[in-house]
């Protein structure tokens, strides 16, 4: 028996159910990327690019997004299961060097959760007034609704976050399309990605990238679908679905709010209802913004907790977030994601510093999706036989391609600054660094000690071999 297999087992047969479709799996994965923070993403690419042209960074970053599809479909296909991610980066890189990385890397998903949390309190004051009690509270209720539907279980949240992701897409769409066709002007520059230079032109596909972010997130519900291929076919088909409405948002920002209204602003959708529809638009978006952020908590905490759940059960975290309700959910990582990410919100609201996280939310995302390229080409050669129901075509360029270019956006991103696209900040790669260390201490300094623990549990469970009968006879 492994490590972590009493913990897995000490629900007498207990484990996570197989009720998720296709349909479930597309709105989760598309939810989670489509965030309330995407709206500030558009306009951190605004900042980058002159006229309309947006649109074709967020079409670019959908193609190179295509290519990750590809990567973590093979990969998901070679390790199927909730604790995938943090398997295959073992087997391509090292244990230590993966739970560094996969740790790290589950912050971006907590990271993103707070700051919608703190995106919705502006919004709801900006309509509503009061004071920022008044909105951390709305915030309270909204992360205590998402966590009480994910103890429900997984069938329950699939429901939730097909529905929800739904209103916000259509909203969204909706809202974009009137503004494009009752805000009268021209469209200048549609082609002009690069018109400010090739530094501005990259750094708007940076923050195209993040419109994408955790949609790969999905994976780690491998356990949960009725069917394997389903995870590949959500992978592929979110991303198109993503450019769609995050492109068209894009357009319609730049052709019917004026840049200065929407530079540093925290509620960018809301001025695009208003420019649409007048007060009716602005109030459509905020509870289209309302439900965004029920969306993000509900994705980001129906994934995170099961890969947090998978190296619980494993002996890599604390017994505890290991324990299922009655309903197959591990409700200890559930409520403790849902504790964290209203203190983060609360920092959020403290430093007011939003866009930071969409800078280091960037890098994240872009460096895992590097590092996915890594895994593809290193376990090629490594695990020649292993089995592959999905097997990317042209796939060791593609990885190598995956490396460089993602490598490089992460690069430049971290030492960006969306505050002011003219300057560079080291403020990205702080937070991304501490981040690192943060994980890095806890994997060489805490990890080993519950290790222990949980192999001394398992040698306790483990039932003793009783000596061979004919080993206690005489042999005349």
């Amino acid at each position: 028996m492994s490590e972590g297999s009493a913990v897995a087992q000490e629900s007498a047969g207990t484990g996570l159910r197989r009720s998720l479709g296709l349909t479930g799996a597309t709105m989760t994965s598309t939810g989670l990327a489509f965030a309330v923070i995407d709206y500030i993403a558009v306009v951190s690419i605004l900042s980058y690019t002159v006229g309309v042209s947006a649109w074709l960074a967020v079409l670019i970053a959908g193609l190179l997004v295509l290519v990750v599809s590809g990567l973590f479909s093979e990969l998901n296909g070679l390790y199927p299961t909730a604790a995938g991610i943090r398997l295959y980066m073992t087997s391509a890189m090292g244990e230590r060097k993966a739970l560094i990385t996969t740790f790290t890397y589950l912050t971006s998903v907590v990271l993103v959760i707070a700051a919608d949390a703190f995106l919705i309190g502006s919004a709801i004051q900006h309509v509503i007034g009061g004071p920022s009690i008044a909105a951390y509270a709305w915030i309270i209720g909204l992360l205590t609704f998402a966590v009480g539907g994910n103890l429900l279980g997984v069938r329950m949240a699939g429901v939730v976050q097909t529905v929800v992701t739904s209103i916000v897409l259509v909203s969204t769409f909706v809202i974009s399309v009137v503004a494009i066709a009752t805000v009268h002007g021209g469209y200048s520059h549609p082609l002009g990605l690069f018109h400010k230079g090739v530094f501005h032109g990259i750094q708007a596909l940076i923050f195209a990238v993040f419109l994408y972010a955790a949609f790969e997130w999905v994976t780690t519900a491998a356990e949960e679908v009725r069917k394997p291929a389903v995870i590949t076919r959500a992978l592929f088909i979110a991303p198109a679905i993503l450019f769609v409405v995050a492109g068209i948002f894009s357009v319609a920002l730049a052709h019917a709010v004026p840049r200065g209204a929407v530079h540093g602003s925290a509620y960018p959708q809301l001025l695009l209802g208003k420019a649409a529809l007048g007060e009716l638009g602005m109030l459509w978006m905020l509870g289209a913004t309302m439900v965004a952020a029920m969306n993000t908590f509900n994705g980001g905490f129906l994934v995170a907790s099961r890969f947090i759940y998978a190296a619980a059960r494993e002996g890599i975290l604390p017994r505890a977030f290991a324990k299922l309700n009655m309903k197959a959910v591990p409700w200890v990582a559930v409520v403790s994601l849902g504790v964290g990410a209203a203190v983060i919100a609360a920092v959020v609201f403290a430093t007011r510093q939003w866009l930071l996280l969409v800078a280091v939310g960037s890098v994240l995302e872009a460096g895992i999706y590097a590092v996915a390229g890594y895994c593809v080409y290193r376990l090629r050669r490594k695990e020649v036989d292993r089995e592959r129901p999905f097997r990317l075509r042209f796939g060791d360029l593609l990885s190598i391609f995956a490396i460089v270019v993602f490598g490089l956006l992460a690069l430049l991103g971290a030492f960006s600054d969306p505050s002011h696209p003219s300057h560079l900040s080291l403020l990205p790669i702080l937070v991304v660094a501490v981040l690192a260390a943060l994980s890095t201490g806890y994997v060489l300094c805490i990890m080993p000690s519950v290790r222990a623990k949980a192999a001394a549990r398992a040698a306790v469970a483990r039932p003793r071999r009783r000596p061979s009968r004919e080993g206690t006879h005489e042999t005349g």
